[in-house]
């Protein structure tokens, strides 16, 4: 997979560096992938996407410091991941097994709100707080590093932050 991608890349250099942060990073955004998919196919699938839109655009994931990278991977693989289970989504009816996920009034308002649920619920969230809320809160990021990751202005980082803030309160108290 990553030598066909690598053919798109500019430089030697640009090559052999994406090629050496695949070799690093591969199992640990594959897991990420199989975290979200359930299903291992797709989270290979999701992966290799990831790294084929990073060969694409390599502009954004070079630009970034190195430190940074990994994070930004870690966004392009969770956009893939969105993409092939609304594909999913599109061709096939849900099981009916499937579980409902709702709360009820009582483990709201008492707060009885699992961590796995709190997760399925930020998973849920729009993809621009989603993004921001995980750079913040998983990856430590500063306002000014999650806009430079996202490449948006400071105070468009700021503001999804905080509106990312104000949806995870609304669903720990009942809205």
């Amino acid at each position: 997979m990553i030598a066909g991608t690598l053919a798109a890349i500019d430089t030697e250099e640009r090559r052999n560096e994406l090629a050496e942060f695949y070799k690093e990073h591969k199992n640990g955004l594959y897991a990420f992938a199989l975290s979200r998919t359930r299903n291992r196919e797709k989270a290979e699938d999701a992966v290799s996407e990831a790294f084929l839109r990073i060969s694409k655009y390599p502009e954004g994931f070079f630009a970034l410091p190195v430190h940074k990278r990994m994070s930004y991977a870690v966004i392009v693989t969770g956009n893939a991941v969105n993409d092939i289970l609304k594909e999913s989504a599109r061709s096939a009816e849900l099981p009916d097994d499937v579980e409902d996920d709702s709360l009820s009034v009582e483990d709201m308002a008492l707060g009885n709100i699992s961590a796995d649920e709190l997760r399925g619920f930020i998973m849920k969230m729009p993809e621009v707080q989603r993004q921001a809320i995980i750079l913040k809160i998983v990856h430590s990021m500063t306002t000014a590093e999650i806009a430079n990751a996202l490449n948006v202005s400071e105070p468009t980082a700021r503001k999804r932050v905080s509106n990312a803030y104000k949806t995870i309160r609304k669903f720990l108290n009942g809205g």
